[in-house]
């Protein structure tokens, strides 16, 4: 648009953030009653389609479940429940049975199930990820890929005794394996000397059989082995593409079409068939295809009634402080706090509250002083994320750093005489040294994936922080593990309380090493812990649970007796060695929205109006707002025209648009907000985030002191995937009608 609409246009938008999008009214008729939903599906996302050994049903995977269809199209019977997550078919060679692989006890391992849906049986255990199962010629083995040894390798379990042996060894990544009629599997490797399609013989040897260029997935035989397809993934684009040993791979399927990356079915030694563009899809190797075949999935469900949440978006009234973020305890004084709220830092003993900052800019993460004379926090208030100290006697505040912005989760050493930091450049993080009195910077740790606040031993040689160990890099699985991080140059070393299961959320709940050195503190499943630790970190002894309430935003009390620790609705002390834990005061004071007075009327003139409901837009309208409501959309009348007056021109007027999937960082700043609101975003769906940031955003945007939309959010992943753990349910069973393998298949 025109340089000298910019500001018009940002005035219209800052205006229409503050109107209401819903009613500050119940609706009881929307609960009034459950609902039945169906749903029926001809069109599938990511789906995998098997063809059965007698070439009369199809096995398909779809919104998480096992469907069975007859070969040439129809209806499609489920034959899996709902809560699985059941993916990637494979028939036993008899067609009497079905393999897949099933998230249902927070694991992808290899599951099967009766080709009617009866006997559904577990194969594979663990805390790893077991993937892409294929049968081997006799039905008694099931192979498949694993992250088991440390990256994906092919391992098969032997059904008659459950035994598991791994079958690939290279420290590339093997995945994919698909078995031939001769006992040869042909599978997808990362290595180094060629990656692309590989195949094992029976011998035990391994060779490859052709090198892709970008990503290959999904290899499928040919009937008579001389030639395997598979999909490749790159420049934008899939492609289902076949391949003669030692000839160059070509592709079959159409230009621009969507292949999904699952194993293809070949009908003979000319035809294939495959899913991609939603659909169950057939082609010739040399040319030539033929209509999809059509399916329908029913899928019905009762819509239960509730009663929707009242959003109250006008009142004025004093609601309490919620958004309260990284509160540290003073190491000098047990009962002084540092914290952020309503956009910016404060210190609280008692009742006595200090406000650090006052201003529109982001801060966040302060720490103290090991003397508490200082608070070290983040800020944008120079135009990018950097570093700033405020001296307690002074009450100012001095910039630190002055590098690339990102900066966050500052920690002083215990010496008072450097503060370790986080950089965060994309979803790579370094852990990054300052010296305090020069300002030199240096780069103790680079190239992990966000990970947590770090923490120093008491003699300043050891890092400590929360990071994602992972089992492979191929789907970023594994937990959140310690990382320790020497300043003397000493190799890393990880080390866990808790095998298989997350320290921490790599964020500010640990873990944190106690001034004495003695104990770590940090939160694992939700809950409070701290165990024992020697000097140099290495873990002594069984963890103590010390909360029985969700915990966050750990910090020790200087004299190492008591461990601070956010609940949900304020702050918490425990006394380590007792367990005895008292509630702080609570932070005493509110907060409100801040709406237009009112008096106060404004009219936008706009030469194209659309209110989102109607077919077309309408022209040349004039739309009053009296205080924070829109009170009428007219046609333009000259007499409306008191007041103040946004003229639009010949522009367009809209409801504001709605991101419906947004992780909001605070890397981007205040700014972050405002850059929603010039591309007209004027409200955010955050599915997964830290409640306490939420309630900080929110609470801020309210009250005026930051601009940006309304964000509508849930809490925290709740998931036993490892590496974002918070709560897990070890009362968890499965279903009575489940039961491990045993015996010969049936």
């Amino acid at each position: 648009m025109p340089n000298d609409n910019l500001t018009r246009f940002a005035s219209v938008l800052s205006v229409l953030a503050t109107l209401p999008v819903f009613p500050s009214i119940r609706h009881p008729a929307l609960s009034a009653q459950d609902l039945d939903v169906n749903v029926v599906l001809t069109e599938g996302t990511n789906m995998a389609a098997a063809l059965s050994p007698d070439r009369q049903t199809l096995a398909i995977d779809l919104i998480g479940r096992i469907w069975v269809m007859p070969a040439n199209g129809g209806a499609a019977t489920p034959i899996t429940d709902e809560f699985g997550d059941a993916r990637q078919p494979a028939w036993r060679p008899d067609g009497r049975r079905i393999a897949f692989q099933s998230f249902r006890d927070g694991n992808y391992h290899i599951w099967s199930v009766a080709s009617d849906g009866s006997d559904l049986m577990q194969h594979t255990f663990g805390p790893y990820d077991d993937r892409e199962p294929d049968w081997t010629i006799d039905g008694q083995q099931l192979v498949f890929s694993s992250d088991r040894s440390g990256n994906y390798d092919l391992w098969r379990v032997d059904l008659r005794t459950g035994k598991l042996a791994q079958m690939t060894t290279d420290p590339a990544d093997d995945y994919n394996p698909a078995v031939h009629n001769s006992g040869r599997i042909a599978f997808v490797s990362e290595r180094s000397a060629g990656t692309g399609i590989w195949v094992r013989n029976t011998s035990g040897s391994e060779e490859l059989y052709a090198e892709v260029r970008g990503r290959a997935s999904a290899p499928s035989w040919r009937p008579d082995g001389g030639a395997v397809s598979y999909t490749a993934m790159g420049f934008g684009r899939t492609s289902l593409m076949v391949v003669e040993a030692g000839q160059a791979p070509r592709a079959i399927s159409d230009s621009g079409q969507d292949v999904f990356p699952f194993r293809a079915v070949w009908l003979d030694d000319f035809w294939l068939l495959y899913t991609g563009d939603g659909k169950i899809l057939t082609k010739a190797a040399g040319g030539g295809s033929r209509d999809p075949i059509a399916f329908t999935a029913e899928v019905s469900f009762t819509r239960r009634a509730y009663e929707r949440a009242a959003r109250d978006f006008t009142s004025t009234d004093p609601r309490p402080v919620r958004g309260i973020l990284s509160p540290m305890v003073s190491p000098a004084d047990p009962d002084l706090v540092a914290f952020v709220a309503l956009g910016d830092v404060w210190t609280q003993r008692g009742d006595d509250l200090v406000q650090v900052t006052s201003d529109a800019y982001l801060e966040f993460d302060p720490a103290w002083s090991p003397d508490g004379r200082k608070l070290v926090y983040a800020s944008d208030g120079s135009g990018a994320l950097q570093l700033w100290i405020w001296d307690r006697e002074t009450g100012e505040s001095e910039q630190l750093t002055d590098g690339p912005g990102g900066v966050g989760a500052p920690v002083w050493s215990p010496d008072g005489l450097t503060i370790v930091y986080k950089l965060a450049l994309g979803l790579a993080t370094e852990v990054r040294l300052v010296d305090v009195a020069t300002g030199e910077v240096r780069t103790l740790r680079d190239n992990l994936f966000l990970p947590g606040r770090p923490s120093w031993s008491p003699d300043g040689r050891i890092l400590a922080f929360s990071a994602l160990r992972q089992y492979s890099g191929r789907f970023r699985e594994g937990r959140n593990e310690i990382l320790y991080v020497s300043l003397g140059g000493e190799p890393d070393r990880w080390t866990t309380p808790t095998p298989h299961r997350s320290v921490g959320t790599r964020g500010m709940d640990g873990p944190v090493w106690s001034p004495d050195g003695r104990r770590m503190a940090y939160v694992g499943d939700g809950l409070l812990w701290v165990v024992d630790v020697t000097p140099s970190g290495e873990i002594v002894g069984s963890p103590v649970r010390l909360s029985s309430e969700l915990a966050g935003a750990i910090s020790w009390t200087g004299d190492s007796r008591f461990v601070v620790y956010q609940v949900t609705d304020g702050l918490r002390r425990v006394e380590v060695l007792t367990g005895a834990d008292q509630r702080l005061a609570a932070f005493p004071w509110g907060w409100a929205v801040r709406h237009p007075s009112r008096d106060r009327r404004v009219v936008i003139h706009a030469g194209r109006m659309w209110d989102g409901t109607a077919a077309r837009e309408r022209t040349n309208v004039d739309v009053v707002i009296e205080g924070s409501r829109i009170v009428a959309v007219e046609d333009h009348q000259d007499a409306l025209h008191r007041d103040s007056v946004i003229d639009a021109g010949d522009q367009t007027l809209m409801p504001g648009l709605a991101d419906a999937h947004a992780h909001v960082g605070y890397g981007a700043g205040e700014a972050l907000g405002r850059v929603w609101l010039a591309y007209g975003i004027t409200s955010i769906r955050n599915p997964s985030a830290d409640p306490f940031t939420v309630r900080e955003r929110r609470e801020s945007v309210g009250m005026g002191v930051r601009v940006g939309p309304r964000e509508f959010a849930t809490g925290r992943i709740m998931t036993e995937r490892g590496s974002i753990t918070v709560m897990r349910d070890n009362s968890r069973r499965a279903p009575r009608s489940l039961k491990k393998s045993s015996g010969p298949p049936r």
